[in-house]
């Protein structure tokens, strides 16, 4: 693996936890004259919804939905009017940026949101992944699940799909201008004063490290999750409160560079035991998952239970979720001669040493006594995930997590509070996997989930499965209905290391969040930090006809009836919690 020295690194601020910052900062900032000025758009009139119809939902994952969008998953937000106000800011200044900030085109070019869809009654104004409620008689904007967990593929807004277009980390050269934020504070009451302060201090922040050039679609949220629980004071005897200075286990957080990673499909979760890349936690356990989005007010601790029961709902939603149906008829010997080979019914012509794709990612089979392989679906899903092997994928974020081993500890030691309080299902265990690597995904939407790896570091299926395919530099096309059905993945143009060194001192000096800025973000360098595309070989010995045979069984492991062969147990004291 090659790695570039970075020569100056962005910190992801501790409250990423709920992404808010991200949000605030993003509006907060504005440029000068952009030389770039390109149309995208979203199309917005055109965009179809898939999973956010509560008539195709049971009940219980219609109110998992309604919890995800109550504002009751993340703690954290601002005053509704501060954000407006900042909104009114940005839209000032939309001839200096190139683009307007305010619009649905505009704010997904500048932070990958997506717009409501017309079933949510809300304001249109409100992205997806964006909810307003009150508290404490203060009208609140933040964020939900759904500003990282919902994605657009070929037209179609899909909940639970990883977004490749969110923007955790942007660019933040020289000449950053912001609006006057005391005359933004000045305007608001004292009760919305109180918000802002309140999260604008607290304890200290723990701020990973994040390496200077980041891409749309890195994922930085596990590592602000870690440092939360660095953060962590005393979890055997204070449960959730954070520190107000510096832990012993902080240094390991501010001096280990975080790689990127992206986040696999929520529709994946009904068929695994184990929900992450690296291992702990399961799908059904809500008291872990709690913890990704806890926040750090004083009474933490008193609301936890409301927090993992709010979890809960929106976990069962989450195991609702499906795949978007790959769009157009198979050609049905195809699928068969790819199952063939995916399976190890029949081999390919270079055999030596193959390794059958059946064997990590798990047995599909089709479903009825002459069932019809022209049509996706319709596949019964045998996985385990305990099969696996070293794919020689690059090592960096699998090498961090065995680093942050005492914070992992450290956050687990919440289980001895609330076993004292008699309550052990609201304690959160970390136990990653034994041994090295990460957990193969089943492969039920793969079609739709572009780009590929663990990293993202593989535009397309085909690159995945021949080796030589697969671009060292990379920039994708910027139209987000923009999708390649036949490689299966993203539509991308190659750059030359000449180029993306212009592009680097475009990066450094052409304003924050101009659309001369934010371009530099669609670019992919497979030399950076993490984001290696070595590894994972083994359809380098098919010809070119069996891995168009196996990429066209690939997209038929898409959309309806997809059971899986045998559904994990849910474990008793999660039952205690209202899942069953």
């Amino acid at each position: 693996m090659s790695i570039i020295v970075v020569q100056r690194a962005n910190r992801v601020p501790r409250l990423i936890l709920s992404g808010l910052l991200i949000v605030v900062t993003s509006m907060m900032s504005f440029a000068k004259e952009p030389t770039s000025s390109n149309e995208r758009s979203l199309n917005t009139p055109s965009l179809e919804y898939l999973g956010f119809d509560e008539a195709h939902l049971s009940d219980r994952a219609s109110e998992g939905l309604r919890e995800i969008f109550s504002g009751r998953m993340f703690y954290s937000a601002m005053p509704l009017s501060f954000m407006r106000a900042v909104d009114a800011a940005a839209a000032a200044e939309k001839d200096k940026l190139g683009y307007d900030p305010t619009t649905a085109d505009g704010k997904f070019f500048r932070n990958g949101s997506l717009p409501s869809p017309r079933t949510r009654d809300v304001d249109p104004e409100i992205s997806l992944g964006e909810v307003v409620f009150e508290r404490d008689g203060v009208e609140l904007q933040g964020i939900n699940c759904f500003a990282c967990h919902s994605g657009v593929v070929n037209g179609q807004v899909v909940a639970g799909l990883g977004s490749n277009t969110v923007m955790q980390s942007p660019p933040r050269p020289e000449g950053t201008e912001s609006p006057n934020m005391l005359q933004i504070l000045a305007a608001l009451n004292p009760a919305e004063q109180q918000v802002v302060a309140e999260a604008m201090g607290g304890s200290y922040a723990v701020s990973p490290l994040t390496p200077e050039r980041t891409s749309r679609g890195d994922n930085f949220g596990p590592f602000g999750v870690w440092a939360h629980g660095a953060a962590l004071e005393d979890p055997e005897n204070k449960g959730l409160a954070v520190s107000p200075e510096k832990t012993e286990l902080t240094d390991i957080i501010e001096n280990n560079m975080t790689p990127p990673v992206n986040p696999m499909p929520w529709w994946l979760m009904k068929y695994k035991t184990f929900d992450y890349w690296y291992g702990d936690g399961n799908p059904y356990d809500a008291g872990h998952f709690s913890f990704n989005f806890t926040g750090t007010q004083a009474n933490v601790n008193d609301m936890h239970a409301d927090h993992v029961a709010s979890t809960a709902k929106a976990l069962a939603f989450a195991r609702e979720t499906v795949s978007p149906e790959f769009p157009g008829k198979l050609d049905a010997e195809l699928v068969k001669k790819g199952a063939d080979i995916f399976h190890e019914r029949t081999f390919p012509e270079d055999w030596d040493n193959f390794r059958a794709c059946y064997r990590c990612h798990g047995n599909y089979t089709k479903i009825g006594d002459n069932p019809d392989y022209s049509l996706p679906g319709y596949w019964i899903v045998d996985y385990d995930g305990t099969e696996y092997e070293n794919a020689r994928t690059d090592t960096a974020y699998n090498e961090i997590v065995k680093a942050l081993g005492p914070v992992n500890e450290h956050i687990t030691k919440l289980q001895t509070y609330f076993e004292k309080l008699e309550q052990p299902d609201l304690g959160t265990i970390y136990e990653p996997l034994e041994g090295e690597g990460y957990l193969p995904p089943p492969l039920v939407g793969v079609w739709a989930t572009a780009p590929y790896f663990h990293n993202g570091s593989v535009p397309t299926v085909e690159a995945v499965l021949n080796s030589k395919l697969r671009p060292e530099i990379w920039t994708r096309n910027e139209d987000p209905n923009a999708y390649d059905l036949e490689s299966l993945g993203m539509v991308f143009s190659t750059l030359s290391r000449e180029e993306l060194e212009e592009s680097d001192r475009i990066m450094q000096t052409a304003p924050h969040l101009s659309r001369e800025s934010l371009d530099q973000m669609f670019i992919y360098d497979t030399e950076g930090f993490g984001r290696g595309n070595m590894g994972h070989k083994y359809g380098d010995r098919l010809t070119q006809d069996e891995r168009m045979a196996v990429i066209e069984f690939l997209k038929s492991l898409s959309g309806p009836d997809m059971p899986s062969a045998s559904p994990p147990i849910i474990p008793e004291r999660l039952a205690q919690l209202g899942i069953d």
